[in-house]
Order: structure tokens, then C-alpha cells, then sequence
């Protein structure tokens, strides 16, 4: 750990000094983050080029303008001088990237949540044409779920578990109860921040297919396509022909979205990186020796853009040939063995201080001119946070949701529910409604509660195939 930004952190803390050390504290951290994003992305970069090369992945094609246009931005980033007017030029180009990406991850999350729907429609039907196994009868298994949830003495745990098994047990909910659940969830919502209701309504809709999004009127097109198939599909008198067609279509669609979904990951990280050395520039040193990591990423921005670069004269031997190049590239991975963990460790004691930092002296940032520096830190903060597509923008105070907003919410959703499942299979209804309840929080009160709600629901289920479905989804979960 940078003994640097402790004694830095301690001293803020101490109210010592602050004029001096509130600078200090922005370069130590953007120091930090630029080593730590150049390290991540010396491997990413190394991969995301094998996966290109290689073609790995079967989309390239859907993303080759963005593929383009960053290694062009990699490539100015780490060829030409650093000025404040580039560096501007560089972030825009960045963060439209990055909006990009975003649009299309959000199309693709919300076709992967409507294929989640079916596929658990015909996980329920798959035994009516399958072979079965014995399966611990009703009160056996209700004691061994019991066991699995209040296997822990966490809290959170146990209720990650509960929501685990209620979204996979046979679903026998009346739409009353259903929702008088969503509307006592909505009302916890009841002076929290807006968008604290807007996350979870989004999270609901996009399992309960009622999100649509502008993006899936330009992006990936073909999947709409074959959900209004589905949607015309009499799943309650299937065959197993038809089973069989429509498995394998949801199967190979699936691994399309998912191939889909790895790709635009993978230049949302990289686009993350690039950004961050970007905004870091200003604090680093024109006198930094380039390391192992610069060169691998030079290399490998030479070898997607096929132009020559000096990095590949600094081989102890002639490099001529892709492979020759690459796996050159490829040793010098080894740098990075150790100095992740030890740079994570210090970012964790510099972001840790970030907000209250900001907060006690916001008049001597303001005082000094920093805010600017402040904004830059708190977005590569984000960047460096687990959620590739974080928002940048810093949480200001909001309005708190009131009684009036609550139940005006509660009654859209609720509305739409309603009209999606008008005309609709039991099939389809049960599919959705087990597929949204997981995500409201625990609406039990007892251990005993929780037991009933088990047996009773594979009591009421009269559908053998889909009993057993659910059971082995479950054991295969929990065992």
C-alpha cells in the first residue's frame, strides 16, 4: 500500500494543512488509478485482441466502427504530447463511446430478461418429454430447501437464498396477492431518493418484459423478431416437436446474446481504462520511464491498426512476423503479477475518503479552483467501481419519494401488469410473476412462514412435469 495517500488521507482527516494537502490528494489518487487502469487494461487489451484475431467471437462485425474509432483514441493517447485542449477532444470522444456501448447493453439486457421469461416456460414443459428421476418427496425436499436458506447466520445471505428458491418453486400466487406484494414493496420506498423507486420499477419492468426501450428499434433487431414469434407459441399443448424447434431457437439465441454481451463488456472496460489514463495525464510526470504495460498496449494497438511502432525495436531480437509480436507482447504479462493488488489497496484507502473529503472542504476546494480536479476523480473513481457501465455523474441531493408518488407508481406498474396479462397463457403470467417476485424484498415474517409457502406451493401444483422441473432447477442450485 502507498504509504503516500495513507499519511495524506490521516493528515486530511487531521484538518493539517489542508490548501497544501488537498492537491496532493488529487494527484497521489490519480496516480493511483492510472497505473491501476493501465495494468487491467495491458491484460484486457492482450485478450480483447486473441478474441478479435481469432475470431472468437462471432459479433466482431456489430462493433467493428466503435473497435475502430478506440484504437484510434488509444493510439493519439499513446503516441501524442498531452494538452489540455487533446485531452478534452479525448474524453468526448470517450464518453460518446462509451453512451454507445451503454445504448446497446441496454437493448441487449432487456432481450436477454425476455428469453429468461420463455425459457423458464419450457424448463416447466421439458419433462413432459424427458425421462425422470426420483426426486425426495414434497415434505423431504421442504426440509432440505429449509436447511439450505437458514444455512447461514447472515441476514443477507439467507434472504439471497430465500429470493434463489421462490423464483424457481412451482408458482400458484393469486394476481390479488401478487399485487398487494408489489404495492407493500413500492411503499418501503416511501421517503427514500427518487431514484432509488426508479432502479427497482426498472429492474421489475425489464423481468416483467413491459421495458421497452428506443435502442431496440436500431440495435439488434433479429432478437424482436423472434420474441413476437414466441409470443404467438401455444405453450400449454406443445408437443415435444415443438418443444424441441423452440428450445434449441431459445438455446442459440441465448448464446448470441451472451457472445453479444461479452463483446460490448469488453470495450466498456477498455474504454473505462483508456479514459481514466486520459483524465490522469495532467498528474503524471513527463520524466515516467514507459513500462511493460505501455508496451504492451502500443504493441497491441500496432497490431490492430497494422502499422509499424517503435515498441517492437526494444526486442532483444527481430520481430517480424504477428505471431513473433504477440507472443513477445505476451511475456511481458508477468508485470502485472502482485502490482493489482497492492495498487487496489491504496485506491480503496484513497476512495474511501473521497466523499467526506469533498464534503468537509468543499470552501477550500473552491478556495484552491479544484472542483474540476474533484469531478475528474469521483468519475475515475466510478470507472474503477465493479459495475463497468457506473454512472459518472455525482449524486447531488434529490427529492425523497412521497405517499402520493409511491401510489401513483404503484398503480402505473400494477396497470400495466394487468393489460401484459390480458389474454395471456397461465403459462406466460406464472413465468413473469415468478420471475418479478424474486426481485421484491422478503415478504415473510417467520421461519414457519417460509416452510408453508414451500409445501404449499408443490401441493397446488397439479402439472407433474412442471413440479419435478422445479424441484430438480432447485437441487441443482442448492446441492
Amino acid at each position: 500500500m502507498s504509504s503516500k495517500i495513507r499519511n495524506c488521507v490521516n493528515e486530511l482527516n487531521r484538518q493539517q494543512d489542508v490548501k497544501t494537502l488537498l492537491p496532493e490528494y488529487v494527484e497521489q489518487s490519480m496516480r493511483l488509478h492510472d497505473s491501476y487502469a493501465r495494468i487491467k487494461m495491458m491484460m484486457e487489451y492482450y485478450i480483447f485482441y486473441e478474441v478479435i484475431s481469432e475470431g472468437i467471437n462471432p459479433y466482431i462485425e456489430t462493433a467493428q466502427e466503435t473497435i475502430d474509432a478506440l484504437n484510434q483514441v488509444i493510439g493519439q493517447v499513446y503516441s501524442m504530447e498531452y494538452t489540455e485542449e487533446q485531452g478534452k477532444i479525448w474524453r468526448d470522444a470517450l464518453l460518446s463511446m462509451r453512451q454507445e456501448v451503454m445504448d446497446r447493453m441496454q437493448v441487449l439486457t432487456g432481450y436477454v430478461d425476455c428469453f429468461v421469461v420463455y425459457e423458464y416456460i419450457l424448463n416447466r414443459i421439458q419433462y413432459r418429454f424427458e425421462e425422470r428421476e426420483i426426486l425426495p418427496e414434497d415434505t423431504a425436499f421442504a426440509q432440505e430447501v429449509m436447511s439450505f436458506i437458514f444455512g447461514s447466520q447472515d441476514n443477507v445471505t439467507i434472504n439471497d437464498n430465500l429470493r434463489l428458491v421462490v423464483g424457481q418453486l412451482p408458482m400458484r400466487m393469486t394476481r390479488r396477492h401478487y399485487f398487494d406484494l408489489i404495492r407493500e414493496c413500492i411503499s418501503v420506498y416511501k421517503g427514500s431518493d427518487i431514484s432509488s423507486l426508479e432502479g427497482f420499477l426498472y429492474m421489475f419492468r425489464t423481468s416483467a418484459m413491459l421495458y421497452r426501450d428506443a435502442g431496440q428499434e436500431k440495435y439488434f433487431t433479429e432478437f424482436a423478431k423472434v420474441l413476437e414469434e414466441l409470443a404467438e407459441v401455444d405453450f400449454e399443448t406443445m408437443d415435444q416437436k415443438m418443444y424441441d424447434i423452440y428450445a434449441e431457437k431459445i438455446r442459440i439465441n441465448a448464446s448470441k446474446l451472451n457472445d453479444l454481451s461479452d463483446l460490448y463488456m469488453q470495450i466498456g472496460a477498455l474504454i473505462n481504462e483508456t479514459y481514466t489514463v486520459v483524465v490522469a495525464a495532467p498528474y503524471i510526470g513527463e520524466e515516467e520511464p514507459m513500462t511493460q504495460a505501455d508496451q504492451v498496449i502500443q504493441g497491441i494497438q500496432a497490431l490492430f491498426t497494422e502499422q509499424d511502432s517503435p515498441v517492437w525495436t526494444q526486442a532483444e531480437e527481430a520481430l517480424d512476423t504477428e505471431e513473433e509480436r504477440l507472443a513477445w507482447l505476451g511475456e511481458k504479462l508477468t508485470f502485472a503479477e502482485g502490482k493489482q493488488e497492492k495498487l487496489y489497496d491504496s485506491i480503496n484507502v484513497a476512495e474511501a475518503a473521497l466523499e467526506e473529503i469533498v464534503h468537509a472542504h468543499k470552501t477550500e476546494i473552491e478556495e484552491l479552483g479544484k472542483q474540476e480536479d474533484f469531478v475528474l476523480l469521483h468519475q475515475v473513481s466510478m470507472l474503477n467501481s465493479n459495475s463497468v457501465f457506473a454512472p459518472l455523474e455525482e449524486q447531488t441531493e434529490e427529492a425523497q419519494v412521497t405517499a402520493e408518488m409511491a401510489e401513483a407508481e404503484t398503480e402505473k406498474l400494477i396497470g400495466e401488469l394487468k393489460e401484459l396479462f390480458q389474454g395471456q397463457s397461465r403459462m406466460l403470467r406464472r413465468a413473469i410473476m415468478a420471475g418479478t417476485i424474486e426481485k421484491l424484498p422478503t415478504f415473510f415474517s417467520s421461519a414457519q412462514e417460509v416452510a408453508d409457502y414451500i409445501i404449499n406451493s408443490l401441493n397446488q401444483c397439479d402439472d407433474e412435469a412442471e413440479k419435478y422441473a422445479s424441484k430438480q432447477l432447485i437441487l441443482d442450485l442448492i446441492r
